[in-house]
């Protein structure tokens, strides 16, 4: 199958960086490598960091998506009268600039469709820094990767949708390690986000203070021990608040997203990120909220095999869910490139992969072009020798005429007088004119047999006569005289009637003329 292009999802968390490249075919994608890098040298920038990894992997930076932090946006639902996008895109920077504490100038504002009909709009406008954007934008320039579309983290975890079932209403819970995020996705749709700062990294700062351990030892005995007990208890009092304060922030975005749920339940918590690996986790979080928790499922069947393989999609979610806005089976389409942020397309990169099409085309086009020139090459030298016989056949048909410029067209004009010529003069079967017929006929009948001519007719194929005699036999003797004569291959006496005035006899004569010979 045909690849279209490869993607790249990079999420640049403050732990660790975590990529996942697709390659889009027509009909679907497959993953092409997971990666993970662990941020742990703090003097190494952005950056320099993101080269060393896009260079360690080889990854495919044509098309790169990243989000910016969700803790540096800020969300506004909206209510409009109309649903028009054209209007839309115009009414949503005005609407927010009147909850914003600072100038519209200062801020990009994307905006999305959440709900309404065909009459009203409910519409999510996402607004960020600007100086937030152009910092990113710079370091990823910088690294090489610069990124294709920049979506709003959070938000972009709708795309997982697409690929793992999650129906219903359900709140996506990405547990990080130095926050987490939250996205309500409503039929497999992102209405509502928040990130707070609570995450895995605290937990580790909390088992190491409740157990006396450094952080590095901590992490470990996180990772492999867990922070609850085998009855699903915080292992201690440091650890119980960080898991309580998770408790509480969960509850408050259900409590802030209940008016977006439109009456629906929420169906549940759907948990990933590296704090979801934590044992026991899922059921403390169901018993504390009230709400079933579960781990990230696994892909749909009949999707991308590579994608369980290249690592566990647990951890890789949030990339996975850029990587695949990227696709053909986006569900968001956030995008903070805009205005002074815009993609400016590199022609002659975009066009470096077709340079070996762009050649066959050309060649293709210029064997066309030959091929067209020697197809009217032969047209014109034909046209040429067809013109000069026509002209040999002018000169034999009338030596003494001068050849005229469209000889075609005279010779069909000569063509059509002779042929009025011939229609006129009554030359019939045998090459016989009409005249020629009445002669014939005339000097065929007997003179004692004292016969008449009342009418006669000729055309192509007969002669058709009326005829008046004073007895029976002068029809006999009619018709053996013509008989006698070639080019009538057949002589027809019609009924024979009396005259009760005269006493006379009247009759037909039908005769066939010879077929051979004949012209026209």
């Amino acid at each position: 199958m045909p690849m279209l292009k490869n993607v790249l999802g990079l999420d640049i968390g403050a732990h660790s960086l975590k990529a996942v490249e697709f390659q889009q075919t027509l009909r679907s994608f497959e993953a092409v490598q997971l990666r993970s890098l662990l941020r742990t040298d703090p003097d190494l920038s952005l950056e320099q960091l993101l080269r060393e990894f896009v260079q360690l992997h080889g990854f495919d930076t044509d098309c790169v998506v990243v989000a910016l932090p969700g803790d540096r946006l800020s969300t506004h639902q909206l209510s409009f009268p109309f649903h028009e996008r054209r209007k839309l895109a115009q009414a949503v920077p005005f609407a927010v600039e009147e909850e914003l504490p600072f100038d519209l100038d200062n801020v990009v504002t994307e905006w999305m469709l959440i709900g309404g009909d065909r009459e009203n709009a409910e519409v999510l406008a996402i607004v960020a820094p600007r100086r937030e954007i152009s910092d990113l934008l710079s370091q990823l320039d910088g690294a090489g990767c610069a990124p294709h579309t920049l979506e709003a983290e959070g938000l972009v975890l709708g795309n997982l949708c697409s690929v793992f079932d999650l129906p219903g209403c359900r709140l996506l819970v990405d547990l990080g390690h130095h926050k987490t995020t939250f996205c309500l996705v409503v039929n497999e749709r992102s209405v509502a986000s928040r990130t707070v700062a609570v995450g895995a990294g605290q937990l580790t700062a909390a088992l190491a203070a409740d157990r006396g351990l450094s952080l590095p030892d901590a992490e470990r005995a996180k990772c492999e021990e867990g922070v609850l007990s085998a009855d699903f208890e915080p292992v201690g009092p440091q650890s119980a608040k960080v898991l309580d304060r998770l408790v509480r922030e969960v509850v408050r975005t259900v409590g802030g997203i209940e008016s977006r749920l439109g009456g629906a339940p929420l169906d549940g918590l759907t948990l990933f990120g590296g704090g979801a690996l934590l044992m026991g986790i899922d059921a403390f979080l169901s018993e504390r909220t009230g709400i079933p928790a579960a781990r990230l499922p696994l892909p749909r069947a009949g999707t991308s095999d590579s994608l369980v393989a290249g690592g566990p999609p647990l951890l890789y979610a949030p990339a996975i869910a850029l990587a695949l806005r990227g696709t053909a089976k986006a569900n968001t389409a956030v995008n903070f490139r805009v205005d002074e942020f815009a993609v400016r397309v590199d022609v002659a990169r975009a066009l470096r992969p077709f340079r070996l099409t762009g050649w066959i085309a050309a060649a293709a086009v210029l064997l066309g072009a030959l091929s067209f020139s020697t197809r009217a090459l032969l047209d014109v030298r034909q046209a040429n020798a067809t013109e000069a016989d026509t002209a040999r056949l002018w000169s034999d048909a009338f030596p003494s005429r001068p050849v005229p410029k469209n000889v075609a067209t005279a010779l069909r004009e000569e063509v059509r007088i002779s042929q009025e010529r011939a229609d006129f003069l009554g030359v019939y079967r045998g090459n016989l004119s009409a005249l020629d017929l009445l002669v014939e006929i005339s000097a065929r009948v007997p003179k004692e047999l004292e016969v008449g001519l009342e009418e006669i007719t000729i055309d192509r194929h007969a002669v058709r006569m009326k005829v008046s005699a004073k007895s029976f036999q002068a029809a006999d003797q009619l018709g053996t005289e013509f008989q006698k004569f070639s080019p009538f291959v057949r002589t027809k006496i019609g009924a024979i009637e009396t005259d009760s005035r005269t006493g006379g006899k009247r009759f037909s004569v039908t005769i066939s003329l010879k077929p051979e010979g004949t012209r026209g």
